[in-house]
């Protein structure tokens, strides 16, 4: 695999390009992260942002606040779960 830099648009694509790939990058990260929780269950916080950063680092540079938004999301969503002893841990569901 090679990385090629791609010159950004115009002044006005440009906020629809970022957009999009803001909108690409939301996807692959619920998808790492529900990748992981599936093959292992039940997660803390901190390991699951570090695998899913390390999944995510040969992509692109995952944001973790970005990472934090969707595992909250995937929560509302019913995929995950956080335990009801210690909040810092996942549970997956689906």
């Amino acid at each position: 695999m090679r990385r090629i830099k791609i010159p950004l648009p115009p002044v006005d694509e440009r906020k629809k390009v970022i957009e999009d790939v803001d909108k690409d990058r939301r996807y692959a990260i619920d998808a790492a992260i529900v990748r992981i929780m599936k093959s292992r269950k039940v997660l803390g916080h901190q390991q699951l942002v570090l695998e899913c950063v390390e999944q995510l680092g040969r992509m692109f540079k995952p944001d973790i606040k970005a990472i934090k938004k969707r595992i909250e999301d995937l929560i509302t969503r019913d995929y995950l779960e956080r335990d009801k002893e210690n909040p810092n841990i996942f549970k997956y569901l689906a």
